[in-house]
């Protein structure tokens, strides 16, 4: 594994780990530096779990010994995580402005950087794909995660991709039993937990549709029902909770996913914008 995404991996995976694998997790997390210099003893006592956890979790997380994790940990630059980066880390009491600035700025770049660094080209590729040929494209997402789905209906839509975007659990389910084989569908969540926007998902993959979610956790129970996963690296933050970060991370791989379709047929989807952006000018003095 990539030692740049480890970290990256780790936090993803925190959701789906019971809770001695968890502490194990945090403790990395927090202490990543120090970690690299024990020995699996000296990690099982201080997370307060027994030695064959610590091989259990390596294991997990893709490693095939305590010892090959550690030379990946031991190639983390100083960069993962710096000092300075937790000190943007939460808006406080007694910020200024100009700090609130600097933090949330911070923020939302952290978790684009994050995100880039964790795509899967090759998913990402298969998507364009698998969307370019689609016959209908249905998309659903709640709460935050429902401001992506628009996005990317608008953005289908401009270059001439037929998309319906679904946040009621009801036509959620109505939506998802009428697709075959020819269509797609869009499964949206940060968590990977949103019972609706799942529920969803398995049904259209039941009905036969190619399905892809977009979700922050690996092995979250959205991803059982993906046939193309795709994730981001957003990290909880308890002022913001995950609506205001993740949907930013959501809407960069929206992005990402579009212009590989606009550049399939970069003639065509120019064509397309501009006679729909002309249709637009008369809404505006």
């Amino acid at each position: 594994m990539n030692s740049d995404i480890l970290l990256l991996r780790i936090r993803g995976l925190i959701p789906s780990l019971n809770p001695a694998l968890q502490k194990i997790a945090h403790y990395i997390l927090e202490n990543h530096q120090n970690v690299k210099l024990l020995r699996i003893r000296e990690l099982a006592q201080r997370c307060g779990v027994a030695e064959a956890t610590i091989t259990r979790f390596v294991k997990t997380i893709g490693f095939t010994s305590f010892q090959e994790f550690k030379i990946c940990l031991a190639e983390i630059t100083s960069e993962h995580p710096s000092s300075t980066e937790f000190v943007y880390d939460e808006v406080t009491k007694g910020d200024s402005i100009e700090s609130i600035a600097d933090k949330i700025l911070h923020i939302n770049i952290r978790a684009l950087h994050d995100t880039k660094k964790i795509l899967n080209i090759h998913e990402i590729d298969r998507a364009v794909r698998i969307i370019e040929g689609a016959r209908n494209i249905d998309i659903y997402g709640a709460g935050g995660s429902f401001v992506a789905a628009e996005n990317a209906r608008m953005r289908f839509y401009r270059i001439g991709k037929r998309c319906t975007v679904f946040n009621d659990p009801n036509q959620q389910a109505v939506s998802a039993s009428l697709l075959s084989g020819d269509d797609v569908a869009i499964g949206i969540t940060n968590s990977g937990r949103t019972i609706s926007t799942v529920a969803a998902l398995k049904k259209a993959k039941e009905s036969g549709a190619t399905t892809i979610c977009i979700t922050n956790f690996d092995q979250s129970p959205i991803t059982e029902h993906a046939d193309i996963k795709l994730f981001t690296s957003t990290r909880d933050s308890a002022f913001f909770q995950e609506s205001m970060v993740s949907r930013i991370a959501q809407m960069l791989i929206i992005d990402i996913l579009y212009a590989g379709l606009a550049v399939k047929n970069i003639e065509g989807s120019v064509k397309m914008i501009e006679k729909s952006a002309r249709s637009l000018r008369h809404m505006f003095l």
